[in-house]
């Protein structure tokens, strides 16, 4: 269920920061790159770090490549093919990896990386390789702009502080959906309180008091109202917080 719900919360973070923070036509915001990057496998905990990585290669342009039209870099993660295709030949890890899902010449991968959920797939067998290794403790060392968590020298201070901004509004949201959820979860245990209280009841051929039931529903209902005002939520936080709080009491027979 976790797992689910999370998935709904990154979805949200497309409203928190809702334009592409480049002003790029067709880029990304730091929400949708947020999706992409946990629909490929990335840990949570490594979310923010990857919209910032993003966001320094590409601007959040899925079909960005490098200026370099004859070893280009491709997409959200800047794919390099030279290391991750044409070194040692057919030998190549990755280029092992892009067969198995049906890419089978470089033009290929060239195109195929331009989808933005292939290009975050891609990235993620890249850093999974990466951090397996002795001298990369984050697997972000196999990406030159993330140069120890510092501004790379190559960077401009203004394209290192926006994407920066990014991460830091990534981690923020993340943090506050997960208070949100914490709530929501802590009002569940409640409920399993009640169904364990009427389980007993019944086995033991005493009638289920209805009044206690009646009682803790309406405490759920009042603490949920009530919490409402003091957070801090744009319509769609709320709307949201609202279909999770219909959403469990559905499954929990309210």
């Amino acid at each position: 269920m976790l797992p689910m719900l999370l998935n709904l919360v990154l979805l949200g973070l497309g409203v928190l920061v809702a334009d592409n923070p480049y002003n790029i036509e067709n880029g990304l915001t730091p929400g949708v790159i947020a999706g992409y990057v946990r629909k490929a496998g990335f840990p949570v905990e490594e979310i923010p770090e990857a919209v910032r990585i993003v966001l320094l290669e590409s601007k959040g342009q899925p079909d960005k490549l490098q200026d370099e039209a004859d070893d280009p870099a491709i997409g959200l993660f800047q794919i390099d093919l030279k290391p991750h295709w044409d070194l040692n030949g057919k030998k190549n890890p990755m280029r092992i990896w892009f067969k198995q899902r049906g890419v089978e010449t470089r033009e290929d991968a060239v195109e195929w990386l331009k989808d933005p959920l292939n290009n975050a797939e891609a990235a993620f067998q890249i850093w999974k390789d990466r951090k397996k290794r002795k001298d990369s403790p984050t697997g972000w060392e196999a990406w030159s702009v993330y140069n120890s968590g510092n501004k790379p020298e190559n960077r401009e201070q203004e394209d290192w502080d926006i994407a920066t901004n990014a991460m830091q509004t990534i981690i923020e949201s993340m943090e506050s959906e997960k208070e949100d959820m914490e709530d929501v979860t802590e009002d569940m245990d409640i409920t399993e309180t009640v169904k364990v209280e009427d389980e007993v009841s019944e086995t033991n051929n005493t009638p289920v008091s209805t009044n206690l039931r009646q009682t803790q529903q309406e405490a759920f209902r009042a603490r949920e109202i009530e919490q409402r005002p003091t957070r801090e939520m744009t319509p769609r936080q709320q709307e949201i917080n609202d279909i999770f709080i219909k959403l469990f009491a559905s499954l929990r027979g309210f």
